[in-house]
Order: C-alpha cells, then sequence, then structure tokens
C-alpha cells in the first residue's frame, strides 16, 4: 500500500490521534519560535513574507520532532515487536540488546522519515486549528 494511502487509513482509524494531539501541543508550545521562524529566518532566504502554514511545516521539517518522548515509546514498542518476531522464528528467546542495535540501523532512519511525513499529514489535516493557535490574540507576547 502507498505511504499515503496508509496514512488516511490510519488517519481514518483514529491511529494517528495522538500525534493530532502531540501537533497541536507542540504548536502551543512552540508559537512564538515558529512566528520568529516565519518573520526573520524564511523571510531573510526568500525576502518575501512566508505564510503560516508554510512556515509551520517548515519549521516541523526543520525540527523533526513534535514529541521526543511519544516517538521514543513508539520506536520501543516498535522494537519489542521485533524482538517478539524473532523469537517466534526461532523458537526461543532472543538477544534484546541486540534486536534493538539491529533495529536501530536498519529501520529508525525510514521510521523517522515515515513519522515526520505523518506529522505533516496531519498537520493538513487539522490545520485550521493549528493556524487558529497560531494567530491566537490571547497567545500574542506582551
Amino acid at each position: 500500500m502507498p505511504e499515503i494511502e496508509e496514512l488516511k487509513a490510519d488517519w481514518n482509524s483514529g491511529k494517528l490521534s495522538q500525534i493530532a494531539r502531540d501537533l497541536i501541543e507542540f504548536v502551543k508550545n512552540h508559537r512564538a519560535d515558529i512566528i520568529d521562524y516565519r518573520d526573520r529566518e524564511l523571510a531573510k532566504l526568500r525576502g518575501v513574507s512566508v505564510s503560516d502554514d508554510l512556515a509551520v511545516r517548515m519549521y516541523i521539517l526543520q525540527i523533526r520532532s513534535i514529541s521526543p518522548q511519544g516517538e521514543i515509546k513508539d520506536q520501543l514498542k516498535e522494537i519489542e515487536a521485533e524482538v517478539w518476531y524473532r523469537g517466534e522464528n526461532v523458537g526461543g528467546q532472543v538477544d534484546r540488546q541486540q534486536v534493538a542495535r539491529e533495529w536501530c540501523l536498519r529501520h529508525a532512519p525510514g521510521w523517522r522519515d515515515h513519522r515526520v511525513m505523518a506529522i505533516i499529514f496531519v498537520l493538513e489535516k487539522i490545520k485550521e486549528q493549528i493556524l487558529a493557535i497560531l494567530n491566537d490574540p490571547s497567545r500574542r507576547a506582551s
């Protein structure tokens, strides 16, 4: 199944709801940084004003993480699944640390890329809510 189709299915089944909650919290917590990024960094690079939508996307692509703890937890679940799978295949115990090292070497970069794509996918689904947070006058610094 193509990755975008997988993301659509995950969204429709609710599997991406935690990413949506994490993204909302991320934007709330990093609002000033995103605005600064939009106003200074991206504007300097391009010499033009940058939309809020593009600024959030670019900021996320630069940071590549919205919830380090949640992402580590999800990676550990994947590693545990790999430990279980290998244990089933060999019919016994496996070296958990060796499996973790191998998983990190083989799968971590692809997992990270997929996670960032999922975050951007979710951003598109809840874009209006994210932009409302970014533009909320009650959140403006004094």
